[in-house]
């Protein structure tokens, strides 16, 4: 294989990693998932086939060496004692057979004689407890797998979970580990009587219920937990199989499902599930697999774990659940790229206990492919997020309507073109079409971007409605006395049919100027992510501020000198060369300079003290973050890579480290702790 072969396949698996990172902040830490579990799923067995295939392209930083996403700030921070981990999920019983092959390899026993604890996969909130001397100290969630939030007040609030165990002689410490969930009738009874938010299903209330800053709403939600795991002890439990385990629970006061089962062989685990799944719609609480987990202790120490998750356990998840429906019609919805997206709108169906009217129907091609018309009755597959998609159609209605892609903008009226090459159509209006108007702003303030707090999407779309916001550099013209006139005519807007909540009082308006105030400084690269380019993810953007050091020189760079960039192909490179040639583009970037925005280069005051080595870091560090040490070696003129070479200098080493550390031993390569390497350095 040539380089250029590989590179186009490195740049598929940053492409995937960059989509699951995204998915794990929106699940994990906004409880705002924008895609199904399903979905979720497929990219991420099609992230670990690439990465078995191409060992070497595996980097730490892979959403496949790790668990979950990084934890809200708003919470206090916890270290778990002993990592949390995650499960590997299996979808047939091919992929299944493979599990059990690597069972018997590794443990020299036949499957047919492995004995499994199997329980239902819940559908929750994984929750890790302290417990010191028999009393709960700390509850915290999962997190990243090592470091969790701390919810200890609201889980307090739970009945289901003992404060005391119930033992004469507990141990000193014990971390005791479950699921937090609300029940189909918790989640019904809290989406009737809530008045602020609809909740997309339970594990979202869940979730949002035990994110609740304030314990007393906390305590007002049905919430509820189930056990199924022990994390670390300062004492020999002396258990010898997960059964036991499970029965020890018991015996402190813990709740654990009563459809926990022991099987024995692959067999065992298939007629478990198909009774599962059988009863799936009768069960009070949503699951959405099987976990079969080795029942000998002593065999799942010997099995171990991969970088996220044992060996020794495997999640087999149902199929994503299906509705049949009719097509009433289709919308086409404007991105901020300018990208068509339709959507279908449907005759609302009950699908996982959440009504869904709308679906998506991706772009044209697919439409075409599974010749989907309105009038059409389909079959529509929701595994408990978000939009649902259609799957096929099962009638074709006889008045049939064929699925016409708008000539024109719905927004804007700008003219719509395919894409060449390209499954989708765009707006051709730019930044003069409404939505990729909002889009860009809303962007532009992002977390990742400018990080601009208090300016949420709805305010967002006001703003740019009321035309007081035309593009991203009338953010630094906000004063008091236009955000005042906004509120005026938004209730004149109101008279003529646009509709708005009048929500800016003085101190919203105060905390809206000081946000942006607070912003007037920030790194080049993250102004280079917030202008949105398309293509321009945070890596590239970061690539670019070291490149060019400024944004005139960003600016004036050519076409070649761009596509020479690491990680930078021929369509990035053009939509980056294009973006700095339109008039319009520059104009609002010098307006936004001239408001007082000092961008930083990260590069400046850099220290010579590494000389250009290249570094390499691998498992959980004792002195500081990976995060920071990565930074303290780049700002001291050192390099850091996600790959073991010939041309690396150091390999800095953490506990749990993974496959580099066999790598760097192979090729002789200096291996150093984080500890040894700050001693050395200082």
């Amino acid at each position: 294989m040539n380089s250029k072969e590989l590179n186009k396949i490195n740049n598929e698996i940053l492409k995937l990693r960059d989509e699951i990172n995204l998915l794990n902040y929106q699940y994990y830490v906004l409880d705002n998932p924008k895609k199904t579990d399903h979905e979720y799923d497929i990219l991420f067995a099609k992230l670990i086939k690439f990465e078995e295939l191409y060992p070497d392209l595996v980097t730490e930083d892979s959403p496949s060496q790790r668990v979950g996403a990084t934890p809200l700030d708003k919470f206090e921070s916890i270290s778990h004692r002993q990592q949390m981990f995650s499960l590997n999920n299996v979808f047939h019983s091919k992929e299944l057979s493979l599990f059990m092959e690597r069972l018997e390899k590794k443990l020299s026993i036949p499957t047919d004689k492995i004995f499994f604890s199997a329980e239902p996969k819940l559908d929750g909130l994984a929750i890790n407890l302290l417990y010191k001397n028999g009393i709960l100290v700390t509850g915290s969630t999962r997190g990243d797998g090592q470091i969790g939030e701390n919810v200890t007040k609201n889980i307090k609030t739970i009945k289901s979970i003992p404060l005391k165990l119930f033992d004469n002689k507990p141990p000193k410490i014990v971390e005791v580990r479950g699921e937090i969930f609300i029940s189909k009738k918790g989640f019904f009874e809290i989406n009737k009587n809530e008045s602020e938010k609809k909740f997309a299903n339970a594990r979202n209330a869940a979730a949002g219920s035990l994110r609740q800053l304030d314990p007393s709403i906390a305590s007002k939600r049905p919430l509820d937990a189930f056990f199924y795991a022990i994390g670390d002890s300062s004492e020999d439990l002396q258990i010898n199989t997960q059964s036991e385990l499970l029965k020890l629970l018991i015996s402190w006061g813990f709740k654990v499902s009563d459809l926990n089962n022991a099987v024995k062989g692959q067999s065992g685990c298939e007629n478990y599930y198909k009774k599962i799944y059988s009863m799936r719609d009768s069960i009070p609480y949503e699951i959405d697999g099987i976990v079969y987990k080795v029942d000998n202790i002593k065999d799942q120490k010997k099995l171990g774990y991969v970088s996220r998750a044992p060996r020794w356990a495997i999640a087999h998840k149902f199929p994503a659940e299906e509705k049949t429906t009719t097509v009433n019609n289709v919308r086409f919805q404007v991105g901020r790229t300018g990208v068509l997206t339709p959507v279908a709108t449907l005759k609302p169906v009950e699908v996982g206990g959440v009504v869904v009217s709308n679906a998506t129907l991706h772009n044209m091609d697919e439409i075409k492919k599974k010749d989907i018309h309105i009038g059409d009755t389909v079959n529509i597959r929701r595994a408990g997020d978000v939009i649902p998609e259609v799957i096929k159609v099962v009638n074709k209605d006889k008045l049939r309507k064929k699925i016409l892609l708008p000539k024109k903008c719905p927004e804007c009226n700008s003219q719509v073109e395919r894409v060449k090459d390209m499954a989708f159509a765009k707006c051709t209006g730019g930044l003069k079409c409404p939505a990729q108007k909002k889009g860009a702003v809303i962007h532009y303030v992002s977390k990742k971007a400018m990080d601009i707090q208090g300016i949420g999407d709805k305010l967002i779309s006001r703003l740019v409605d009321e035309k007081i916001i035309n593009n991203i550099s009338d953010l630094y013209i906000l004063n008091k006395k236009k955000l005042k006139d906004f509120v005026v005519n938004s209730a004149v807007r109101e008279d003529s049919g646009k509709k708005y909540d009048i929500t800016l009082g003085d101190k919203s308006v105060e905390n809206i100027l000081r946000s942006i105030n607070e912003k007037m400084e920030v790194k080049l690269s993250n102004f280079i992510y917030a202008l949105g380019i398309n293509e321009v993810g945070e890596v590239t953007a970061r690539n670019l501020a070291n490149k060019y050091k400024t944004i005139k020189k960003l600016e004036n760079a050519e076409y070649d000198d761009i596509l020479s960039l690491k990680d930078i192909g021929p369509v990035a490179a053009k939509n980056i060369y294009d973006f700095f040639r339109k008039r319009s583009n520059l104009l609002i970037i010098d307006n936004i300079i001239k408001s007082g925005l000092i961008l930083k280069n990260e590069e400046k005051n850099k220290s010579k003290l590494l000389n250009d080595e290249t570094y390499v870091i691998t498992g959980k560090l004792k002195n500081m973050s990976r995060q920071k040490l990565a930074d303290y070696i780049s700002d001291n003129g050192g390099n850091v890579s996600n790959t073991v070479t010939k041309k690396t200098f150091a390999l800095i080493v953490g506990s749990e480290p993974g496959s580099k550390l066999e790598k760097a031993k192979k090729l002789g390569i200096k291996i150093i702790t984080d500890e040894e390497f700050l001693k050395n350095i200082t």
